[in-house]
């Protein structure tokens, strides 16, 4: 429920702490001040956060690209009238003020599957997206006739008009047309995994398993698709498609997805209630009674409710964050119904572009010479001592075992001595490897010598979401098996004090910015009909 603003104040002051300054927590926090605008039951609001910084996994890079700030994380806004496109719109006249040289708002083309891709029509200013078949050395446009893509394009689209809250669902049979048709009805397991869905309606080729992969695997499960709930995988699409307007846009480089948290965060922070202490990564939650949350050095801090945002992996596991008493098995059960895998993002800079001027995306199955699944390709103008000069990045984004097989790479060739330098710090020579791999790949796909793209190319950058302790992955996915009374069970709070917030606790659908935005409101709301029952 909403928070309405004539509701009721609560009937005693609170302290709140949120654990986690991510989405979920500023969105709890913003609503829990707003609750109470004459300050007569919000006493303190407190977010504590282990990273050194706001937004969990919305980062960015701000030295990348002087005068930009490449996000390191969540990117692409996807779809309208969300609570996340809310505080873009109550921001853009002030962040276009700030001579951006450009829209604030610029149109992306969705070619992965699993965003809704591949798209019907370039963008405005004419950019698609290609998919490449590495073992037929073969580049298929979004508005390609392949009978096979159109075929697995057309399964894919129709995931969204099944049903299977009964007995029935729907069965994808339509002939290849690049167009959802209607689908006709068959008894379908409802424990049955994506994967075991697309297998028993013959709906993918043996020759798009790979783009499979790359281009839905890679994006909505994070994972292997044998991993994923059909049922759940649905739910969300239906969800999407009932709740949320079409667009897909990202924000101008000097704003960046890291502006939607900047805004958050000045908000709740020109409240004096509010405080958000960084570095402090908590150790322990004591919820039987009081409430008493104690850092990894030994802080403490007393409070009467708690909202606590970390990801499930962070969750489930008790080396890095105790419950005491530990949570009930049910809660257990159902965080660890939840799946979250690796995610990396390499990034790399370029003084002149080396594809096509009207690719602006690239889903490339796996292959000798291709094991990226995603790269999009951006323009940015680099400010330089008041020189500006235009840059041209590749954004490669890899998951599961598309980023492990890519780490694995990268020590064979750190093994082999390619990279080693007494003078080049190992973080460094993986960055320059992966780097490698990258415009080897480029090469493949595209017309144009190694040498040339070697030539033009920078620096890099990479960051692997797998390998912050306090966050272990990308973005969730639901396991095979997994329940709507699970998706239940992590909303629900426990013992009037300890409350739940984040992507993966929202029952209509997660994997993305707003439906961590979601939760928080969410949580702020238990919190307030708790204290006023």
């Amino acid at each position: 429920m909403p928070y309405q603003e004539d509701q009721q104040a609560p009937l005693a002051p609170l302290d709140v702490v949120i654990i986690g300054a991510g989405a979920a927590g500023l969105s709890a926090a913003r609503a829990l001040l707003a609750s109470d605008p004459d300050h007569k039951s919000i006493q303190t609001v407190t977010i504590v956060e282990a990273a050194s910084y706001v937004g969990g996994r919305v980062d960015s890079d701000d030295d990348f690209v002087p005068g930009n700030r490449i996000d390191l994380g969540a990117e692409f806004i996807h779809g309208w009238r969300t609570m996340l496109t809310d505080v873009v719109e109550a921001n853009k006249e002030r962040w276009e003020e700030e001579q951006l040289n450009g829209l604030l708002l610029e149109e992306i083309f969705i070619a992965s599957h699993a965003d809704g891709g591949p798209g019907k029509d370039p963008t405005k200013d004419g950019k698609y997206g290609v998919y490449y078949l590495s073992k037929e050395d073969k580049i298929l446009r979004y508005d390609t006739d392949d009978e096979d893509f159109c075929r697995m394009s057309d399964a894919l689209s129709s995931l969204v008009h099944m049903e299977i809250d009964g007995a029935e669902a729907a069965i994808f049979t339509g002939e290849a047309s690049c167009d959802a048709s209607d689908p006709t009805s068959s008894a379908i397991d409802k424990s049955m995994s994506l994967a075991d869905y697309l297998d028993e309606t013959s709906a993918i080729s043996p020759r798009m398993a790979g783009l499979l992969d790359a281009g839905y695997g890679n994006t909505a499960a994070c994972t292997d698709l044998g991993q994923i709930s059909l049922q759940a995988h649905v739910d969300f699409e239906k969800y999407w498609d009932a709740n949320e307007e079409e667009g897909d846009v990202r924000l101008h480089p000097r704003i960046g997805m890291v502006g939607v948290v900047d805004a958050l965060r000045e908000e709740i922070e020109s409240d004096s209630r509010c405080r958000i202490l960084l570095n402090w990564t908590v150790k322990t939650v004591e919820w039987e009674q009081e409430v008493i949350i104690t850092s990894s050095l030994g802080g403490r801090i007393l409070a009467n409710k708690v909202v606590v945002t970390a990801p499930p992996p962070v969750i489930t596991s008790k080396q890095i964050l105790q419950f005491q008493p530990p949570l009930p098995q049910w809660k257990l059960d159902a965080f660890n119904m939840v799946g979250m895998e690796r995610a990396i993002k390499v990034i790399l800079k370029f003084n002149q572009r080396v594809w096509p001027e009207d690719v602006q995306t690239v889903i490339s199955e796996e292959g000798p010479h291709s094991i990226v699944p995603e790269v999009w390709f951006r323009d940015v103008t680099e400010i330089r001592q008041g020189e500006t000069k235009q840059i041209h990045l590749a954004v490669c984004f890899l998951t599961s075992k598309a980023a492990d097989a890519f780490l694995k790479k990268i020590d064979t060739m750190i093994q082999l001595e390619k990279y080693t330098s007494t003078n080049v710090p190992l973080e460094r020579q993986k960055i320059n490897a992966a780097a490698d791999i990258v415009i080897d790949q480029l090469a493949t796909v595209f017309p144009k010598s190694k040498a040339d793209i070697q030539a033009a190319y920078i620096s890099a950058i990479m960051h692997d979401w797998g390998n912050v302790e306090t966050i272990k992955g990308g973005y969730m996915y639901p396991k095979v098996g997994i329940t709507r009374q699970h998706f239940s069970d992590l909303a629900q709070s426990l013992g009037h004090r300890l409350f739940f917030a984040g992507e993966a606790t929202n029952t209509g659908a997660c994997c993305t910015v707003q439906a961590a935005m979601e939760t928080g409101v969410r949580a702020a709301n238990q919190i307030l009909e708790n204290n006023n029952s």
